[in-house]
Parts: structure tokens; sequence; C-alpha cells
């Protein structure tokens, strides 16, 4: 019995030699959590706060503003000036109506829809849509809004 306890760990290793395996198990581990963290960065949010985001469009910056609220959001609430309204859950069978020549910035009321906006863009092969968050955050910044066209 006591010869047993290392002859399968060394049976393991001459089996992993026999058929070419090249590196140790500690490394081969190690590679699947490099890619996944790398392929997480590849996938991270670009994101931009309320005043960065007056000021770029106060300079006159041609960027494509994406309001992804359902429109009785945009009524309550109002919008900002400029901002094509797709609602979230239309914004795939949409994507024509989203150029890809432009910076994108896409927000809702408080973030969480610009995020799922930003990734169905970056999905779609659209280059790096900015999540500015939500009209809630723009408002209390004192910025602000119309109510959309035809309403």
């Amino acid at each position: 019995m006591r010869k047993l306890w290392w002859t399968i760990p060394m049976a393991a290793l001459l089996a992993l030699a026999a058929c070419g395996g090249s590196a140790p198990p500690a490394e081969q581990a190690e590679a699947p959590a490099a890619t996944e963290h790398h392929e997480a960065a590849a996938t991270e949010a670009t994101e931009m706060d309320v005043a960065a985001l007056k000021q770029r469009l106060d300079n006159g910056e041609d960027i494509f503003l994406l309001d992804v609220r359902n429109p009785g959001e945009l009524v309550e609430h109002g919008m900002i000036a400029g901002a094509v309204n797709i609602p979230v859950d239309q914004l795939e069978a949409r994507l024509a109506e989203v150029p890809k020549d432009k910076p994108i910035v896409t927000y809702c009321m408080r973030g969480g829809r610009a995020s799922r906006a930003a990734e169905t863009l970056r999905e779609a092969g659209y280059n790096e849509p900015i999540e500015f968050g939500g009209i809630t955050a723009w408002k209390e910044a004192g910025y602000e809004v119309v109510q959309p066209k035809g309403e």
C-alpha cells in the first residue's frame, strides 16, 4: 500500500511526458485565466460622466446620442437635445439607424439599459460605444432637457 501512494502520481507524470505535454499542470491552469481576463477587458464598457458629455456637446462634437428609454419615459422626463430614441428592446432590429462613422453615446434613466445597449452595439461591430448613464444625472446637474418631437 505504501508504494501505491507515489506510483499513481508518477504514472500520471510519465503519461503526460509520453503524450507530449510540455507545460507543467500549474502553468496550463494559468493560461485560461489569463485568456478570460483578456476577454473581460475587451468587453469592459467605456463610460463618460455628465460634465464630459455636456462639454463635448457644447464644443459641437458630432456624437450620435442614443436614448434607449421607452417613449413614455421621454414624455415624462424629457430627453437631451439632439438625441435619437431607440428603445433598448428594439435596438438589435434597428441597428441600421445607428451610424458606424461617429462616436455613439448611449443613455437611459440611470445606466442599466445604456450598458445593455452599448453591449449590443459592441457585439454588432460598433467601435467603442460610450455609456453615459442617465437622464437623471443630467437633470440633477441642472442641464436642459427637451420634450420629444411630436409629443
